[in-house]
């Protein structure tokens, strides 16, 4: 009878130590997704690290939030789930349209200088000669001053054709 109860005993702390095991596995590895929205990668990354779960870069898109910070992510914040998975983030680029001001009859490196200032960059310049304005200038752009765009090409002149 002693060996029965003492085998018993055995087999009943087997599993209520089994169970404790498995639920501290299951609950203690559990954590609540953190908010990306609006930190760039490095800054994203880190806070997953520190919650035990990993970045997954799901591609770029154009929105709102600022250029090269999460746009979105999944699962969404709150959600509870098991260490060691991951996050997937799209980053954003930025809006996509940005409204362009006139830098036409500007030297080109005015011109330059207001682009760079408003981060809008030139895809292409163009030089040709013109008899109405001088060397340098900015004769045209396109996409035209208010209109949107992601990038600008320019028309410069090189001044009169001499012959």
């Amino acid at each position: 009878m002693k060996k029965f109860l003492y085998t018993a005993g055995v087999i009943i702390a087997g599993f209520i130590a089994g169970y404790m095991f498995l639920t501290l596995l299951v609950s203690g590895g559990t954590v609540e997704v953190p908010d990306l929205s609006g930190k760039d990668i490095v800054q994203a990354n880190q806070i997953l690290k520190e919650k035990g779960l990993y970045i997954r870069i799901d591609g770029e898109e154009y929105s709102e939030a600022p250029t090269g910070t999460v746009s979105r992510q999944t699962p969404p914040a709150g959600t509870s789930i098991k260490k060691g998975r991951e996050i997937g983030v799209v980053v954003s680029k930025g809006l996509r349209f940005t409204v362009l001001p006139d830098v036409r009859e500007l030297s080109y490196e005015e011109a330059e200088k207001v682009l760079n200032e408003k981060s809008i960059p030139i895809e292409k310049v163009i030089k040709i000669h013109s008899e109405k304005y001088p060397e340098n200038i900015v004769i045209a752009q396109r996409p035209e001053p208010q209109e949107g765009g992601k990038s600008i090409k320019l028309i410069i002149s090189l001044g009169k054709k001499e012959e």
